[in-house]
């Protein structure tokens, strides 16, 4: 269904009933063999795949990451509304990786670079730093994702947002930097403030951000 189909409150309730998948254990995975996936990750006919690799707690660096809530089910909510794939790592403790999110993720996220797809890396940030949002472009930033960004910026101007600080995604742990650096595809990092991952709290912000984005990640697949 376009996205100009989706009423707000359609959009804003999948985000909310979406969530329940990881708030339910208290963002503690229940060893799930599978990640969340939406479409395929090697799927060539589509664009984008978003990723959210935090939407459970784990541990990286033998340390607990706490999930950024809200943003497993963002990414769902971003690849129906747009119509492009996503991952959500459930993180298996079984089979960690030195990032923590498991090798069957970052074998799934190869997939999808050797399938030409932008990865979109979704991430959740402290509402400490004054933004809204950041866009981290990563060591080495490709035309896509130049492209990518100049949108966000344009279709953004009502919320305050930066590029590179503080989360340049120069970090080797990123999904971003790995995809960039190992794999010499294209990723960027998205971080969203807490206040506008709080659908619960702040329905209408949340409200309207959540379409703002998606209608700019439609704008740029449009071009």
């Amino acid at each position: 269904m376009p996205l100009s189909d989706i009423s707000n409150k359609d959009l804003l309730d999948n985000w909310l009933d979406l969530e329940c998948n990881f708030s339910n254990n208290h963002y503690n995975s229940i060893n799930q063999i599978n990640n969340i996936e939406i479409g395929q990750a090697n799927d060539s006919s589509r664009k984008i795949l978003f990723c959210a690799p935090h939407a459970f707690n784990h541990f990286r660096y033998n340390k607990i990451k706490v999930a950024d809530i809200f943003t497993g089910s963002l990414c769902q909510v971003l690849a129906k509304a747009t119509g492009q794939s996503g991952i959500v790592s459930t993180c298996p403790d079984n089979n960690p990786d030195y990032m923590g999110f498991g090798y069957k993720y970052l074998h799934q996220i190869e997939r999808a670079v050797s399938n030409k797809l932008l990865i979109v890396d979704l991430h959740g940030m402290s509402n400490k730093y004054g933004l809204d949002v950041c866009i981290g472009v990563g060591a080495n930033p490709s035309i896509r994702v130049n492209q990518l960004v100049k949108c966000l910026m344009n279709d953004l101007v009502d919320y305050r947002v930066s590029i590179n600080e503080p989360f340049a995604a120069l970090a080797e742990y990123t999904i971003t930097n790995f995809v960039q650096t190992k794999l010499l595809g294209d990723a960027v990092q998205i971080e969203i403030a807490s206040k506008l991952r709080d659908p619960t709290n702040n329905p209408i912000e949340c409200g309207v951000f959540l379409r703002t984005i998606a209608k700019s990640f439609s704008r740029y697949l449009a071009e």
